[in-house]
C-alpha cells in the first residue's frame, strides 16, 4: 500500500503535529473570549449610564463662569442696497466686558454615592471669586457708534446647572454695596447663526464654539449711572455636582486653584495646570494661571457676533475616577487574553515533551476554559471590590486550579509545582501589563518575546517528528 505523503512529513504521535493542533485550539479559545469582551463592554456602558443618572441628581459635571460685565447698547447701522440707496437701522444688543484680572479659589468636599453596585463621585464646591474690571481700557478702540446704557449694566455669571446652587449668591463691591444674583432669561449666550462682525480696528470676532445648551446664566445689577471707573467685585458660590468640576477662564488674566479631600483626581480642561495635582493626607491641590495672551479672547466683545461659549469652553478642571474607569483594566486584560492562553498551552506542550507523557486535546480545552472563566471572575469582582484586589483573588484561584490540574494530569507533583511557579509569574506579568496603560504594548511585546525565547531554548533538542521519524 502506498504511504500517505503527509504522514511521511508529519508522522503520527509527533510533537510537531501536536503543536499545530495546539495553535488551532488557541484560535478556538478566541470564541469565548469574544463573548467575555462583549460582556465587558455591556457592563461598562451600563455603569456609565447609572453613573450619569446618579450624578444628574446632584447637578452633573459643573462648569462655572466667574463675574463678567454685560452692558446693553444701541447703535445706528448704515447699509447700502443694490440701487445705491442708504438705509439706516437701529441695532440693539449687549457687550460683554471681561474682568482685567480674576481669581477663583475652590474647595471641594467629595463623597461616593452608590446605586446598587455602581457609584459616582458627588461633590460640594465652595468657590470664592474676585474680579477687577477696567471698562474704559477694555472698550478702548470700540466703534464710537456704540452708545452704551450703563444704567442697565449687569454683572453676569453662569453655571451648568443652577438647580444645584446651595446659597443665595451675593455680589460685594469694593465700595460696600451688595447685590443678589438672580436668574436671567433675556440673554442669548450664543451668537446668531448669521452675525456680522462687530466694528473694531483691525479685529473681528465670529462664533467659533457653540455654547453647551445646559449652561444657565444669572446676573445682578451693577448699579452704575454713567461709565464707571475701575471697580472690583467679590462673591461666593456654593453648589453641588458630580464627576467633574471646571472653572472657565472668565477674566483677561485668570488665576484658579482647586483643592479637595480626594486623592483619585486628575487635572484636565482646555488649559494645562502648572503642575500635577499635589496629593497629601488631606487630599489634593492644583492651580492654574492663564494670562491674557494664552486665553486668546479679546477684552470685550459684541454678543451679536461673539459666542460666549468660547469662554465657557476654555476652562480649568478636575475630574474624579468614574465607575466605568474600573473596566479599563479588565478590557485591557481581555485584549491580551489570546496571548496568555497561547503561552499556557505552549507551556503545557513543553511539559509533555519534557515528561514524555501526553495531554489530550480535551485537557487543553479545559485549561483554556479555566482561563476564560478567570476574566469573568475578574469582571464580576472588579465591580464590587476594585481591579487590584479582584485580580489577586481571581488569579490566585485560577493559578491554583491550573497547577493542581497539571500535577494530576501528568501524575507528577514536580510538574505541578513548576506549573504553580510559572503560572504565578505569568499572571504577575499580566497584572503589571494591565496597569502600565501607556506602556502596555511595549510590555506585552517584551513578555511575548521573552516567553518565545524561553520556549525555543527549552525545546531546542526536541525531535518534533517523533519516534516514527527516527525509525525511518
Amino acid at each position: 500500500m502506498a504511504q500517505n505523503s503527509i504522514s511521511t512529513l508529519i508522522p503520527r504521535g509527533s510533537l510537531g503535529l501536536k503543536l499545530l493542533l495546539v495553535c488551532l485550539l488557541v484560535l478556538v479559545m478566541g470564541i469565548p473570549l469574544l463573548l467575555v469582551g462583549g460582556l465587558v463592554g455591556e457592563r461598562q456602558a451600563r455603569a456609565g449610564q447609572v453613573t450619569s443618572e446618579i450624578g444628574a441628581k446632584a447637578g452633573g459635571p459643573q462648569s462655572v463662569g466667574g463675574p463678567m460685565l454685560l452692558v446693553p447698547y444701541q447703535r445706528i447701522v448704515e447699509t447700502t442696497d443694490d440701487q445705491g440707496r442708504t438705509q439706516r437701522r437701529n441695532e440693539r444688543g449687549s457687550f460683554v466686558v471681561f474682568a482685567e484680572t480674576g481669581a477663583a479659589d475652590t474647595t471641594l468636599t467629595v463623597q461616593d454615592r452608590r446605586l446598587g453596585i455602581y457609584r459616582a463621585a458627588i461633590y460640594t464646591a465652595i468657590t470664592d471669586f474676585d474680579a477687577r474690571f477696567s471698562p474704559a481700557a477694555a472698550l478702548n478702540g470700540v466703534d464710537p457708534a456704540y452708545r452704551f446704557d450703563w444704567s442697565q449694566a449687569r454683572i453676569v455669571m453662569f453655571v451648568s446647572d443652577s438647580r444645584s446652587i446651595r446659597n443665595a449668591a451675593q455680589l460685594r463691591f469694593a465700595d460696600g454695596r451688595t447685590a443678589i444674583l438672580e436668574p436671567i432669561s433675556d440673554l442669548s449666550l450664543a451668537a446668531p447663526a448669521q452675525a456680522e462682525a462687530y466694528a473694531r480696528p483691525g479685529l473681528s470676532s465670529a462664533p467659533a464654539y457653540p455654547l453647551p445648551s445646559n449652561l444657565q446664566a444669572f446676573a445682578a445689577p451693577a448699579g452704575f449711572s454713567a461709565a464707571p471707573r475701575d471697580f472690583s467685585v467679590e462673591t461666593r458660590l456654593e453648589l453641588t455636582g458630580a464627576q467633574r468640576f471646571a472653572i472657565a477662564a472668565f477674566a483677561q488674566d485668570t488665576s484658579a486653584s482647586i483643592r479637595g479631600d480626594r486623592s483619585d483626581t486628575r487635572a484636565e480642561g482646555y488649559f494645562q495646570a502648572g503642575e500635577a495635582p499635589a496629593e497629601n493626607e488631606a487630599g489634593f491641590a492644583v492651580s492654574w494661571r492663564v494670562p491674557f495672551v494664552a486665553r486668546g479672547i479679546e477684552k470685550a466683545a459684541d454678543l451679536n457676533s461673539f459666542n460666549l461659549g468660547l469662554a465657557a469652553q476654555r476652562d480649568m478642571a478636575v475630574s474624579f475616577v468614574a465607575s466605568d474607569d474600573i473596566y479599563q483594566g479588565v478590557a485591557r486584560a481581555v485584549r491580551y487574553a489570546i496571548m496568555f492562553i497561547g503561552i499556557v498551552f505552549l507551556a503545557t506542550l513543553i511539559f509533555e515533551a519534557v515528561s514524555g507523557k501526553k495531554a489530550h486535546p480535551a485537557q487543553y480545552i479545559l485549561v483554556g476554559l479555566a482561563q476564560c472563566v478567570f476574566y469573568l471572575l475578574l469582571l464580576s469582582m472588579t465591580e464590587l471590590i476594585g481591579f487590584s484586589l479582584a485580580f489577586v483573588i481571581a488569579a490566585g484561584a485560577t493559578v491554583s486550579l491550573l497547577a493542581y490540574y497539571a500535577g494530576a494530569a501528568f501524575n507528577s507533583r514536580a510538574i505541578g509545582m513548576r506549573a504553580l511557579v510559572s503560572l504565578a509569574a505569568l499572571y504577575a506579568a499580566m497584572y503589571v501589563l494591565m496597569t502600565l496603560e501607556d506602556f502596555a504594548l511595549l510590555a506585552g511585546s517584551v513578555v511575548a518575546f521573552a516567553v518565545l525565547t524561553a520556549a525555543m531554548l527549552a525545546t531546542r533538542r526536541i525531535n518534533w517528528y517523533g519516534k516514527a521519524a527516527e525509525a525511518g
